[in-house]
């Protein structure tokens, strides 16, 4: 009897849908979304979407059958990890079957194993995710497993989670924000395992969602003023920019048009950066920035040359390590000072300037407006000043 399990995925290509092999790694899981488009040729490609399919023969039971059996196809979704814990289930079934041994459903046998599920899913997010989204849900993952006592992801309930939280909070003294982002990465997990809504709205972890802090009219004059020429042209760019760090460190002269004043945020194959949300965008800079940015620019300077690298043009990887040193150099707080506030005061002030939202959340790149109101603080000028001391005057 044949035991084996083929697993193929359903895709389009030259507008005919085909069935086509998946892709297995060397240590025999699926590799997400890559196939074999040619069987003769052996050329595997990534094509995204699509349905994986098991297809295997059903024993044709003894007596009136030809001996050779049925052959069978069934869908089993669009995740990779749950393609081949339904492949590995079917050919445990069908190796049962051959011994003779019937298979109950309900047995270990049938079940996923909650450790290997997990190096399966870290897997699927390191292929199709960056390494920091794939590190967070490693460190997540990995504490859901040491509060957790149940073998099989089929067994976990409620109260895993609940303990989960508890273990978080009172062992590990995560923050509220940090509980609950850990929270959705184990809820992520548990969804693309076909387990959802096992604890309810009012049993999520919850945060304060605190006000976004910015630097303050002349907070950073101190701090420039200790700065060498290199470090004041960055702070000023990422004030005046709005820039993530990652979008300065990566950020070429070629994606600087002084002339009309922007600067574009680019997907950089060669430092294996993407912008986030994976939408190119362009920003436009004042004419102060632009005139800091000519001084600043190498008369030979290469369109592919960082705008920000180290002596031997590499990626400047420790901006906030040497925003720390100057301020500490400057007699300031370190806590007080980050990358990401530049970037929260440059849409601060755009929107208190009185730039619409809409126009500042494609500046900052976000994908949802709910990202850019949270920096739209109540006007604190003179005038407001004056008109809540005359209401209570």
């Amino acid at each position: 009897m044949n035991t084996s399990v083929n697993l193929t995925k359903r895709i389009k290509t030259d507008d005919k849908w085909r069935y086509c092999p998946a892709v297995m790694s060397v240590n025999g899981r699926v590799r997400p979304d890559w196939v074999v488009v040619d069987v003769k040729t052996g050329r595997e490609q990534r094509i995204s979407g699509g349905t994986y399919y098991l297809d295997w023969t059903e024993p044709d039971g003894g007596k009136g059958g030809d001996g050779k059996g049925k052959r069978m196809r069934v869908a089993v979704g669009t995740s990779a990890v749950t393609a081949q814990n339904a492949r590995l289930r079917k050919e445990a079934e069908l190796k049962a079957l051959a011994r003779g041994i019937a298979l109950v459903p309900s047995e270990d046998g049938a079940k996923r194993s909650l450790p290997l599920a997990v190096e399966d899913f870290l897997e699927q997010v390191k292929l199709t995710r960056k390494e920091k989204t794939h590190e967070g849900y490693r460190i997540a993952l990995g504490y859901f497993q040491a509060s957790c006592s149940k073998r099989y992801v089929e067994d976990i309930e409620k109260l895993d989670l609940l303990k989960f939280m508890a273990f978080l909070r009172d062992e590990k003294k995560q923050a509220p924000r940090s509980v609950a982002n850990k929270f959705a990465c184990v809820s992520t997990f548990l969804t693309e395992h076909g387990i959802a809504k096992l604890v309810g709205k009012k049993d999520r972890p919850r945060f304060v969602d605190e006000q976004v802090e910015i630097y303050e009219h002349g907070e950073l004059d101190k701090l420039l003023r200790v700065c060498t020429p290199y470090h004041r042209t960055l702070y000023d760019f990422l004030l005046m920019t709005g820039l993530r760090e990652k979008e300065a460190m990566f950020c070429q002269w070629d994606d600087v048009n002084l002339s009309a004043g922007t600067v574009n945020v680019r997907w950089k194959a060669e430092y294996g950066f993407d912008p986030k949300g994976y939408k190119e965008r362009e920003v436009p800079i004042p004419s102060k920035l632009v005139a800091i940015l000519k001084k600043f620019k190498p008369k030979d300077a290469k369109g592919n040359e960082l705008v920000f690298h180290t002596e031997s043009g590499r990626p400047d990887t420790h901006m906030l390590r040497a925003l720390k040193r100057n301020v500490g150099k400057a007699g300031l707080n370190r806590d007080d000072f980050y990358l990401h506030k530049f970037r929260a005061t440059f849409a601060t002030a755009h929107l208190a300037a009185g730039v619409d939202l809409r126009t500042v959340q494609q500046f900052l790149g976000h994908t949802n407006l709910e990202s850019t109101i949270r920096y739209l603080k109540p006007a604190r000028s003179e005038s407001i000043r004056d008109k809540v001391n005359a209401t209570f005057g």
